[in-house]
């Protein structure tokens, strides 16, 4: 592994993490789409950042607690299938499917489509139907 990608932002977009996710997850920048969001949250769970996933959590569906399979997750890979906008304002999908380690160090992977909603400038996940 060489420096350069080290330094890639984990969402997957070539792009280093400083030109990427990073303004999100220290609120320089609000997302503008639900497929934004979804990357800077991949990152989120890949750089342990546990209050980001929170406040970019819709307050009606935030769990008490972070799974703990996933919080300890070595997240490999996230691959953007598709995303768009619902009929409904200020809804929107992103069908994704993302590769991690669980805490016992077992490859696997998670396949979802995800739902987002926004609210004034910034967008919420909502929740998901895994696949």
């Amino acid at each position: 592994m060489n420096k350069k990608t080290v330094n890639l932002c984990p969402c997957g977009t070539e792009k280093s993490y400083k030109d990427c996710c990073e303004q999100y997850h220290l609120w320089q920048k609000n997302p503008p789409t639900a497929e934004i969001l979804m990357r800077s949250r991949y990152s989120a769970y890949a750089l342990h950042k546990a209050d980001y996933l929170i406040k970019t959590w819709h307050p009606q569906t935030l769990p008490k607690k972070l799974d703990e399979e996933i919080s300890e997750a070595k997240w490999i890979e996230l691959v953007i299938n598709k995303s768009w906008n619902s009929d409904l304002p200020n809804e929107a999908f992103v069908d994704f499917t993302a590769r991690y380690r669980n805490a016992k160090g077992k490859a696997d992977k998670m396949h979802e489509i995800s739902r987002f909603i926004r609210h004034g400038e910034h967008w919420f996940y909502v929740d998901g139907k895994f696949i």
